[in-house]
């Protein structure tokens, strides 16, 4: 959504992030107004890449160990490799606060920052160096489409 200015929220080589901003957290949230950490990685997929990611919609976000599972074991036909230098559409794997096991996913949305909801904030974009999400970022997962 372009402002008077033209600024459409973008920076090159991301997307544009107003249309996620905001939009509040809730357990099972597939979208288009709520979403969990996976609804919303998936809604990017599939708005700006045209990818229809698995809903696992039958996994709680206070489950998502299942999901991050998942994306690790090819689950459904889905392919992801891990990458060391995270680009834009990676997916960030997670540890929850209180856990040491993978349970939260965001999305990078451009250099050094990510996109991603949880229980505790609306969507919203922080650097990947921020205090509330660089101790628990366990890795970066690339769709084999974005290879």
């Amino acid at each position: 959504m372009a402002r008077e200015d033209g600024h459409t929220g973008q920076i090159a080589g991301s997307f544009p992030l107003d249309d996620y901003v905001g939009a509040p957290f809730e357990d099972g949230g597939r979208g288009p107004v709520s979403y969990d950490c996976w609804g919303l990685v998936r809604a990017v997929y599939f708005q700006e890449l045209g990818l229809d990611l698995p809903s696992y919609g039958d996994i709680s976000a206070h489950n998502l160990r299942r999901v991050a599972d998942a994306m690790g074991t090819a689950k459904d036909g889905e392919e992801w490799i891990e990458v060391e230098t995270p680009e834009p559409f990676d997916v960030v794997v997670m540890r929850l606060h209180t856990k040491n096991w993978p349970g939260h996913v965001g999305v990078v949305s451009d250099c050094g920052r990510m996109l991603h909801v949880e229980s505790r904030t609306d969507a919203v974009v922080v650097p990947l160096s921020h205090v509330t999400v660089c101790d628990r970022i366990l890795g970066f997962r690339r769709h084999i489409s974005q290879v």
